[in-house]
């Protein structure tokens, strides 16, 4: 005999010794009036068993109930007080027919069904099992049984499972057979694909008769056995009584009620081949640990010099930045100032004063480029000082409008302000707390990527929700589908004629900066409306 086994034997027999000693008393339960009553006059219970269920339940030679479900209802009977005498039956189905008809009151051992309960009401459970797939060693893992194609599964007749399996698991052949032996003798014999057992039922069923051609191939977990008590007639006094007798019974009872019935003396012999097999399992992931090792190793120095790497272009990034501002500014400055200064000349041509005007155009042009693009990069990096003051957004939406007369001319497009669903007046106010040059730089990018993007003729439209701080920016151009997602990115021009790809990735940045945000609702064809929401804390 095994050591293990010498000490589940101890454990049953000190178990056993213990539940002599403790007195009745100890289990005393409260009843009420009418389940005392019902205890002294009912005299005995009838109860029907599965005659054929080990290591569960049987029925023996000499007509004794016997099993763990026999020792689990014995130990409800002398908590409760109950009396519980046997309807000897040859069969399950037996049972079921004589607890329709009456001959039984209860049935020791059961699961709850849909087709049970319409003659049966059940008691809590009284002890819990998983149910599991069996099939011979060559068949694969059952991870979902809806996916077996032209297989069988075998049940003795009338257990719950075979319910269960006909209704939800329609593509298995259902056989079945009078004796739970006989179904796991049908799966080794390949008579059947398989068989779906309790676990405690199959490694009982397969030790015992020496099947080791069997496997459990997997289980379905809300398949599980929660085996009560049926009590039949609608007897809800009696399954009180039975309840309260269940609520009694411990973990530690159970398990010594389990080990008692499926312990197994087995022999201890050393299996060499086995701790070889443990051995080299052992070794292999010890070297896959740590060849996983010297890679993240690798992997992390790799990553160390990418993040110096980095490191170093953002400072040569910096370093181009102060270039851009000390040498091409200061510079830049000087030379418009130049054909400002000589437009005065009264000597120049109409042609000479359009080139110069063009001249400085394009130069104040570029410096506001290098000066946002250099802004830009510092609000990226959260570097950039945003200056808080007091303001007023119908100064600022006028001076926009003010920048971007020209284009709105060159397009021949129109210009609407409405404020809360009305037409702006000169004298309307929207106090606002921000910074005015991005607040400025935002409605300027934005208004003019509308107008450049409206048809000629069109109207660029900017309606003000004050109470929810949110403006709208609507224009009669569609924005093509191919750069929706793409909208706010750098560099995206496709379905313009004008810029440079910067104005809404420009917007965008100059809102976030402030607290807030843009976005684009291209879901009305011809039209597209960028939204632009502030943070409540900006009203002045």
């Amino acid at each position: 005999m095994g050591i293990a086994a010498r000490r589940r034997d101890v454990f049953c027999s000190l178990w056993a010794f213990v539940w002599f000693l403790v007195p009745s008393q100890a289990f005393a339960l409260e009843f009420t009036e009418q389940e005392s009553r019902y205890i002294r006059e009912h005299g005995t219970v009838t109860m029907c068993v599965d005659p054929d269920w080990t290591p569960f339940e049987s029925i023996n030679e000499k007509g004794e109930h016997q099993g763990i479900a026999a020792d689990l209802v014995r130990l409800v009977a002398e908590r409760t007080g109950l009396r519980f005498e046997l309807v000897p039956t040859a069969s399950w189905d037996e049972s079921l027919a004589a607890s329709k008809d009456g001959r039984c009151k209860i049935l020791s051992f059961l699961n709850k069904t849909p087709q049970r309960e319409k003659w049966l009401i059940f008691t809590t459970p009284i002890f819990s099992d998983i149910n599991v797939f069996i099939t011979r060693e060559e068949h694969p893992f059952i991870s979902d049984p809806g996916k077996l194609v032209g297989e069988s599964i075998v049940f003795p007749r009338g257990t719950s499972m075979e319910e269960l399996v006909r209704r939800d698991y329609p593509n298995l052949s259902i056989l079945v057979t009078e004796t739970e032996n006989e179904a796991v003798g049908m799966v080794s014999a390949k008579k059947a694909d398989m068989t779906m057992r309790s676990l405690i039922v199959a490694a009982y069923t397969i030790k015992k008769e020496g099947l080791f051609n069997l496997k459990i191939a997997g289980q379905l977990p809300y398949y599980s056995n929660n085996l009560c008590i049926g009590v039949a007639d609608n007897d809800q006094t009696l399954r009180g009584i039975l309840n309260k007798g269940i609520s009694t019974i411990t973990k530690a009872e159970r398990a010594g009620i389990e080990n008692r019935h499926v312990s197994i003396n087995v022999q201890a012999v050393t299996d060499y081949r086995f701790i070889l097999e443990v051995l080299g399992a052992v070794l292999v992931l010890a070297f896959l640990g740590g060849l996983w090792a010297y890679k993240v190793k690798k992997l992390n120095t790799a990553l160390t010099r990418e993040i110096e790497r980095r490191k170093e272009l953002e400072r040569m990034r910096d370093d181009v930045e102060q270039i851009i501002r000390h040498d091409l500014v200061t510079p830049l400055t000087g030379i418009i100032s130049i054909p400002e200064l000589l437009q005065d000349q009264d000597n120049l041509t109409q042609d000479q004063r359009e080139l110069l005007h063009h001249v400085a155009y394009s130069g104040k042009r570029m410096l506001g480029m290098i000066r946002m693009t250099s802004d830009l990069a510092r609000m990226e990096k959260g570097t950039y000082a945003v200056a808080m003051r007091d303001c007023d957004f119908m100064d600022i939406i006028k001076g926009v409008r003010t920048n971007l007369a020209g284009t709105f001319e060159v397009k021949n497009v129109g210009f609407e302000l409405r404020l809360d669903g009305r037409p702006a007046g000169p004298g309307d106010r929207l106090p606002l707390r921000g910074d005015e040059f991005l607040l400025t730089g935002l409605f300027e990018n934005l208004i003019k990527n509308a107008c450049e993007a409206s048809p000629p003729g069109g109207v660029v439209s900017v309606d003000i929700d004050t109470g929810a701080l949110t403006f709208f920016i609507r224009n009669a151009g569609e924005t093509p589908k191919e750069i929706v997602g793409r909208f706010f990115e750098k560099y995206v021009t496709s379905g313009k004629k004008y810029g440079t790809g910067l104005g809404t990735y420009s917007a965008r940045t100059m809102a976030r900066a402030l607290g807030g945000d843009v976005e684009l609702d291209a879901s009305v064809p011809g039209r597209t409306t960028l939204v632009v929401r502030l943070p409540e804390s900006g009203a002045a």
